[in-house]
């Protein structure tokens, strides 16, 4: 099977990991915590990640400092046999910094420091999607938005279809991104798109209704943690569980979940089966620590999903 060659389009930052957060603090107030570690990160580098070892081709375009946290960035990704050529090493600005607590549950918050990411333009991506014939580009929002538009707008001319992770949280206009292949929120970015806490089913497929109105995508698929996703096509939705595993560290699922996802339709796989396959993808991520360290092999994936029991329901 010839490899899906895919366009990642996004951050690249170092990740400092604080394990055992008791609580989130005030302002003026510590909390004590247990450990903490560095790991290669950032949404747009974790997806190129994660797709490389579903067994994508991968194209890499982003930015960073031109310091040893950004030489080590592209050096992670080049290991895992991603093309590099397209990230920019900018000599005026540092590499993104994000960092994030998690608390024993797994659960995480993050604090994201830009940096050189938010310095990627509309000709850095240029570059790069015209170096290849890409089946599908992937995107997030930890970037300008103009360059975010501009990157769908390129792909349009080319016929590439787009699936933008709508991450990190933010309420931005949707009408340059109308015709997406996929928008794909998780439950805070939801929230930040829709107004609407997507905790219920009804509250789900209100919030996928908002979304398919204003952005017109084939598909609205919302990633909701550990209670799975729910895909709308504009008719019906359905839900898909989640994979039930011991979490520790949500960090980087959903990059994965998307990666997974991604690799697997343009492999062939219809969306349903895609996302089955990117399920049990976040499910490996989660019970692991860190981002990119806790993103699985391909096979790693098939084993999983064939000692496990899983089905879907529409609604």
């Amino acid at each position: 099977m010839t490899s899906p060659r895919i366009l990642v389009v996004g951050s690249m930052n170092m990740d400092l990991n604080v394990y055992g957060v008791p609580k989130i603090p005030n302002f003026g107030e510590s909390v004590v915590c247990s450990t903490y570690s560095y790991a290669t990160g950032g949404k747009g580098a974790n997806q190129a990640y994660a797709a490389s070892l579903q067994g994508s081709d991968v194209t890499m375009a982003g930015r960073v400092g031109d310091d040893p946290n950004g030489r080590l960035l592209a050096e992670n990704l080049k290991k895992a046999g991603i093309n590099t050529d397209y990230v920019v090493f900018d000599q005026n600005a540092q590499t993104g910094l994000a960092p994030i607590m998690v608390d024993e549950t797994g659960k995480y918050v993050s604090y994201v420091i830009l940096g050189a990411n938010d310095h990627l333009s509309a000709q850095d991506v240029l570059m790069a999607i015209d170096s290849d014939q890409f089946d599908m580009i992937l995107m997030q929002l930890e970037m300008p938005l103009e360059t975010v538009y501009r990157t769908y707008e390129l792909a349009q001319e080319r016929n590439i279809p787009v699936f933008l992770d709508a991450g990190p949280a933010m309420n931005i206009p949707l009408d340059r991104l109308q015709g997406l292949f996929i928008i794909s929120p998780n439950e805070a970015e939801a929230k930040a798109l829709t107004g609407i806490s997507v905790d219920s089913e009804s509250e789900c497929l209100e919030a996928a209704k908002q979304l398919y109105e204003r952005a017109k995508p084939q598909y609205v698929l919302l990633k909701l943690g550990s209670r799975g996703s729910c895909l709308y096509d504009g008719n019906k939705a359905t839900i898909f569980p989640a994979f039930q595993v011991d979490a520790v560290d949500s960090t980087g699922a959903g990059d994965t979940f998307n990666a997974a996802f991604i690799t697997r339709f343009c492999k062939g796989d219809s969306v349903e089966e895609a996302i089955s396959f990117a399920s049990a993808a976040a499910a490996i991520c989660v019970s692991r620590l860190g981002a990119q360290p806790s993103i699985p092999y391909e096979n790693e994936v098939h084993s999983f999903i064939k000692a496990s029991d899983y089905k879907v329901s529409p609604y």
